[in-house]
């Protein structure tokens, strides 16, 4: 009898060790972010010909380009002063709407939003998370790499999905009414090199 409680109290303990030995997905993606950024794998392509290090100049005169071609426009479901382009590779037609922050005049990071295009939720056609796993394929497809899902610290707010390939880091998060995605992309590199 106390043979059998002294090994069920050795068990549990080796449950806990081993429990507590397993690395989080936030544990494993700082892990995967070191191992890139030291294999020096490079990754400054972003989406639609635009890249991180693009001067405040040429973004402007690459949009203007595209506004002339009917790829880009000014407007968008999340913010109307940013640019706005169709995209493929999705489930349903979708759009990006997007804004470049600038350092040192180049950019090092890229705030967007994917949405379906002119899609209705309350047919019930489209369930929740679609968008979501639509947008996780997508990022896959686009830039491989790998996404690791984040719990959030604070109860109320979704989980966030970051995506790594090289320099490059896009944190993927639900917005709060469900039908839009945003994506923040941020480089990495360039920003330790601003740091110093």
């Amino acid at each position: 009898m106390r043979f059998r409680k002294i090994l069920a109290l050795v068990i549990l303990i080796g449950m806990v060790c081993l429990a507590s030995c397993k690395k989080s997905d936030a544990e494993r993606y700082v892990a995967y972010e070191k191992e890139q950024l030291q294999k020096g794998v490079v990754q400054d392509s972003l989406f639609l010909g635009l890249y991180f290090g693009m001067s405040k100049k040429e973004f402007r005169d690459y949009c203007f380009e595209k506004n002339i071609e009917k790829k880009f426009w000014q407007g968008g479901r999340k913010n109307t002063g940013w640019v706005e382009s169709k995209i493929k590779g999705m489930e349903y037609p979708a759009a990006i709407n997007f804004y470049p922050s600038f350092t040192n005049d180049t950019i090092t990071e890229m705030n967007a939003s994917i949405y379906y295009d002119g899609a209705r939720y309350k047919d019930g056609i489209f369930e929740s998370d679609s968008l979501l796993l639509d947008v996780l394929q997508l990022m896959d497809h686009w830039y491989g790499g790998e996404t690791f899902k984040v719990k959030s610290p604070v109860f109320y707010k979704n989980d966030v999905h970051v995506h790594l390939k090289g320099n490059c880091r896009i944190t993927i998060s639900p917005d709060l009414g469900g039908q839009l995605v945003n994506l923040w992309y941020y480089d990495l590199k360039r920003a330790e090199k601003h740091k110093s």
